[in-house]
């Protein structure tokens, strides 16, 4: 399974193409409607019923299209359309998956986010340290450091511009020395790393499935 191309088109398909095509409104703003008076109308218009044919006679009605174009914009882009399918597959995940994948890969800043895949992360972490002896203050520190971990992968792991932070600047934001964090704190921050990696790897690999089924109920339907 290529998790960097499941990556690709997930941010695609999140990604807002709203702006490649005008809508209808400011497509009558730019162009001017064609006027149909220049063009010649048939006076005599034929109706065929069954065997008897009757004719009718029709006065043409000179009127103005709503559209200058020939062929009309379309009404969804085809980006929008192609990777619908990706959509609804993340619009089915659930929980932590689905909040990870928002905000990591739709820029989806929603607090209630941003609380799901904290509390998901620090309990993952608090599971492997059931039995161990971690102090009160320590244990403060290193929830503190919960979003920062999952904001510091999310910003490598999609290729975004962020500041990336020293042992320096992560021991002055947990507020102990250097050498403290280096001894006590640098394993906790990798694990913190990996599990905003074993979650991104997993919602990612999730939305390949629940893709396959949504695929499966549309075109059933």
């Amino acid at each position: 399974m290529n998790i960097d191309y499941i990556r690709e088109r997930v941010i695609t398909a999140l990604a807002d193409h709203s702006g490649a095509t005008k809508g209808q409104l400011a497509a009558f703003e730019e162009h001017a409607p064609a006027d149909t008076a220049s063009k010649k109308r048939k006076r005599i218009h034929f109706v065929q019923l069954e065997k008897s044919r009757v004719t009718a006679d029709i006065e043409p009605v000179s009127c103005a299209e709503t559209r200058s174009r020939v062929k009309p914009f379309p009404p969804i882009h085809e980006i929008t359309f192609c990777s619908s399918s990706w959509r609804r597959a993340v619009s089915a995940m659930d929980g932590e998956h689905q909040a990870w994948i928002r905000y990591c890969y739709g820029y989806d800043l929603a607090y209630s986010h941003q609380v799901t895949i904290c509390q998901f992360i620090w309990g993952e972490f608090e599971r492997r340290y059931t039995g161990k002896k971690v102090t009160a203050k320590k244990r403060a520190r290193l929830s503190a450091l919960v979003w920062l971990a999952i904001q510091t992968y999310a910003s490598q792991g999609t290729g975004r511009i962020a500041k990336e932070y020293t042992a320096g600047d992560l021991a002055n934001l947990s507020g102990v020395s250097k050498t403290n964090w280096a001894e006590n704190y640098t394993a906790q921050w990798e694990e913190l790393l990996g599990l905003c990696e074993d979650l991104d790897v997993s919602a990612l690999r999730t939305i390949i499935s629940k893709r396959s089924d949504t695929r499966s109920k549309v075109l059933a339907t």
